[in-house]
């Protein structure tokens, strides 16, 4: 094992990317505390995320769009890359503070790139510190250009009000799954074009961290809504499947009762999700900048 020394040594010139393993999550999520707790100023930063595994919850969403830095043999960083369709998001991206500006998110950020490209993803995003030029900056050389900022909210969790009529994706019977999916595909189409967030959807499912809640106007769905609640994947969960299917419209939808929802008709005429979400981190609120770019060839240099 690489001293602190020696590895703050390697830093600038033996950096390896390779694909994040199952037996690196610990230390990334080690390493994904760290690094956020630090930036925030946190008095414990490993208190960040609470009890939630938001590494882990990742790697199993798309353990394939996962990668990891070494320096010196030692696993120093990650990045998580998203693909909804023609929508590509990536993070978290985080590196070991004791390497920061060693070079290493930008080498991460490298075959994030290639994989957009690969994807042919014609949007793609990230959240970000609004606040932090470093960050912005780094983005930036990879052509992303900061869009708007996101408040990040909480609220109590109380009795909910009556709803509309609503379904969970959890109560749907296997065999209407797929048929259950596509209506979700062509709704999220109708908002920005081959956007699908079938394998989110998915993956919580999975890992048991919360349910999708689908709003219904008569056999039609109008809007979904996926919900995580503050938890660990469930022990055992394998990484999502793969599974795409057209919307055979008309076909009688499963029935069944939850809480969160928002409308897609809103979403048509704003041609944006305008959801809420809730934070239990130990750091406080704070705003996100969301950052974007048109996708094309990759333009960076690598270094």
């Amino acid at each position: 094992m690489a001293t602190r020394q020696q590895l703050t040594a390697a830093a600038t010139t033996d950096i390896s990317i390779r694909p994040l393993r199952e037996d690196d999550l610990p230390e990334a999520n080690r390493i994904l505390r760290l690094a956020f707790g630090t930036f925030l100023g946190l008095p414990d930063p490993m208190a960040f995320f609470g009890d939630a595994d938001y590494v882990r919850s990742r790697w199993l969403a798309d353990p394939a769009a996962a990668f990891g830095a070494e320096v010196g043999g030692r696993l120093v960083g990650s990045n998580f890359v998203t693909n909804w369709g023609s929508v590509g998001l990536f993070g978290p991206l985080t590196v070991h503070p004791e390497l920061w500006d060693r070079g290493i998110a930008k080498r991460l950020l490298e075959p994030t790139m290639e994989l957009f490209a690969a994807w042919g993803t014609k949007h793609a995003g990230l959240f970000t510190f609004p606040h932090s030029p470093k960050h912005l900056g780094l983005y930036q050389r990879f052509g992303f250009w900061p869009g708007f900022l996101t408040p990040v909210m909480s609220k109590p969790m109380g009795r909910p009000a009556p709803a509309a009529d609503w379904s969970r994706y959890a109560e749907v019977p296997g065999a209407d799954r797929s048929w259950c999916l596509g209506a979700c595909s062509e709704l999220t189409d109708a908002i920005y074009a081959g956007l699908d967030v079938g394998r989110e959807i998915r993956a919580v499912d999975a890992q048991g961290l919360g349910d999708t809640v689908l709003l219904w106007e008569g056999t039609t769905l109008a809007g979904l809504a996926i919900c995580h609640s503050d938890r660990a994947p469930r022990p055992g969960a394998a990484p999502a499947t793969s599974s795409s299917a057209r919307r055979d419209r008309g076909r009688p939808r499963p029935s069944g009762s939850t809480g969160c929802w928002t409308s897609a008709r809103r979403w048509r005429r704003s041609g944006a999700c305008r959801g809420w979400s809730r934070a239990s981190t130990q750091g406080g609120t704070q705003p996100t900048a969301r950052c974007s770019r048109a996708a094309s060839a990759p333009s960076y240099q690598a270094s």
